[in-house]
């Protein structure tokens, strides 16, 4: 495995990302982009960014994420992207 595990946030860190959520979220919606829309474009990059952390390694990306390998290639087809 690659990437290291980071520590937790701290409360400060947390506060810090809620405030840029709240922003993004504010302009997605000025935009008339729907929840859907929005939920499943950040799926995919948290995906591709976990992907990329163990170096296209899916097995400690899914393990790293919660979820099976199966369900992380699938994710990863469905939208267009090839997994080995």
């Amino acid at each position: 495995m690659s990437a290291v595990p980071t520590p937790a946030p701290r409360t400060g860190e947390l506060r810090e990302l809620g405030d840029a959520l709240t922003r993004i979220a504010g302009a997605l919606l000025a935009r008339g982009v729907l929840l859907q829309e929005a939920l499943d474009a950040f799926e995919l990059r948290f995906l591709l960014a976990a992907v990329q952390r163990h170096d296209g390694n899916l097995s400690h990306a899914a393990t790293e994420l919660g979820i099976h390998r199966n369900t992380l290639r699938s994710k990863l087809q469905r939208n267009g992207h090839r997994a080995r």
